[in-house]
């Protein structure tokens, strides 16, 4: 099942054509990879994952990919 990334679409929609390129160069992968993964049909590696957060400077967040860690990581600073 294809679930997208919100977040992902967002910044690469207004991302310019230079920036797109320079977050996939430093992810490893394509700028039609980045599509494929904001559009759901296809999911990062925990790596591919942390490189694109850290691209974007956290604008996209490495827990946009995996939403269960996301709830999980919430649930523990709920806690602190």
């Amino acid at each position: 099942m294809k679930t997208p990334i919100p977040d992902m679409q967002a910044w690469l929609t207004h991302a310019c054509a230079d920036e797109r390129q320079r977050v996939a160069d430093e992810s490893g992968i394509s700028v039609g990879y980045l599509w494929l993964i904001a559009g759901g049909h296809r999911k990062p590696s925990e790596g591919v994952a942390t490189k694109i957060h850290k691209a974007t400077s956290g604008q996209v967040s490495a827990f946009s990919f995996f939403p269960k860690l996301a709830a999980i990581a919430e649930i523990g600073r709920a806690h602190v």
